[in-house]
């Protein structure tokens, strides 16, 4: 459990997407992810914006072990033959805070291949150490093959931000790549790998609608193995996406997100 939840929270910067839509499949989006669900998890998706989005979530993280909590806010549009969004996110317990700003944009190439870049501003404020400030440089590109497959590639840190002098304060670069099946407009399924800091994790999941308003999702990770499903739920221009995640003894992390289309 302490491996476990150590992993987590070394990985706290990467617990700021916008949507629970992300978690939800176990971040196997790299290839699909749009909107503000594209914002940290493949910029170049954000040159399918049709429509301006904004959205808000609130990650319950393991039950509120130790107070834990991550909350998010995003917004996306579309500008100058791409796409443009910022998100902002808070994730931790009273001793110590993790803040995170994000600014992207993505361009079309063509109507099948975009291309993406972001930045990322870290602030950590820790009762005993103080405060620390680095950046984080990403690139994404996202190819679209006869409709239905997406190929997505996506760099995160590539600069491998630092905190302090030391090598513990490293945050490592991230690489992720993504092939997603697309058949029809409410049914989709993606298969990704990442690496990061020599660890290999595979990332699977698929998504389907049960009903014109209602969306089932679930996803499967490795490095450590975790198993994700949620529901989103669509209203005219508003969506509410929920998903849960499940680590071996752990308790359940939950995730709620709303967003608003216009």
């Amino acid at each position: 459990m302490e491996l476990i939840l150590s992993l987590f929270l070394f990985q706290a910067f990467e617990r700021y997407t916008v949507s629970a839509h992300n978690q939800a499949l176990s971040l196997a989006c790299v290839g699909t992810a749009q909107g503000i669900d594209a914002l940290r998890m493949n910029p170049a998706g954000l040159g399918l914006l049709n429509k301006n989005i904004i959205g808000v979530g609130y990650e319950y993280t393991f039950t509120h072990i130790e107070g834990l909590q991550n909350i998010v806010f995003g917004f996306a549009k579309p500008l100058f033959y791409g796409g443009f969004g910022i998100g902002i996110s808070q994730f931790g317990f009273e001793e110590e805070k993790e803040q995170g700003i994000t600014t992207a944009y993505s361009i079309g190439l063509n109507k099948d291949f975009y291309l993406g870049g972001s930045a990322d501003l870290y602030l950590i404020q820790n009762k005993r150490t103080g405060t620390g400030i680095s950046y984080g440089l990403n690139l994404g590109m996202l190819g679209i093959l006869s409709k239905k497959w997406y190929l997505g590639i996506y760099g995160h840190n590539l600069n491998q931000p630092q905190f302090g002098n030391s090598e513990i304060g490293t945050i490592p670069a991230l690489l992720q790549a993504g092939i997603g099946y697309k058949p029809f407009e409410d049914i989709s399924s993606e298969i990704d790998l990442s690496i990061s800091d020599q660890i290999i994790r595979l990332h699977s999941a698929g998504e389907f609608s049960i009903a014109d308003f209602l969306n089932f999702r679930t996803g499967f990770k490795t490095n450590p193995n975790s198993l994700s499903a949620g529901l989103g739920i669509v209203y005219k221009k508003i969506k509410i996406d929920y998903a849960c995640e499940y680590f071996v003894d752990l308790p359940l992390n939950h995730i709620i997100a709303v967003i608003l289309e216009f």
